[in-house]
């Protein structure tokens, strides 16, 4: 069995947003994963609450962005540069504008995603790939 990378997380996760489809993605949870947001106040907790919230957002953004580029998430990955420096990341716009940007992080162990957080971008200096995984 191949060993789950951060590399790993960030490309199932940038492709589940580019795809509008967390399934691949929502494998490699650990089944107490916990995500964070910068911009919601309680953590969520476990694989199941996750998956619910992930499903339920990529269907919003679906339906919101259906012939209105505007509301389209773009999803690239990245390595930070600031912080935790040089981590893998996903860098994260809605629409054509970088002003509310965000970065993904991710934390693997026991090859499952035990976390991600969703940060303001400006606290990691993220150097863009040029890639989207699709």
């Amino acid at each position: 069995m191949k060993r789950i990378t951060e590399a790993d997380a960030a490309t199932a996760f940038a492709r589940a947003w580019n795809r509008l489809d967390p399934t691949d993605f929502l494998k490699l949870l650990s089944p107490n994963a916990r995500y964070a947001s910068q911009w919601v106040s309680a953590e969520l907790e476990g694989d199941v609450a996750i998956s619910d919230y992930l499903i339920g957002k990529m269907h919003t953004v679906k339906i919101n962005s259906d012939g209105n580029h505007n509301n389209k998430v773009i999803a690239e990955l990245g390595l930070t540069t600031k912080g935790s420096c040089g981590r893998e990341c996903v860098f994260m716009t809605q629409g054509q504008s970088e002003r509310d940007a965000a970065v993904v992080l991710f934390d693997v162990e026991n090859n499952m995603i035990k976390r991600y957080d969703l940060c303001v971008s400006e606290l990691y200096g993220v150097v863009r790939s040029g890639l989207y995984p699709i």
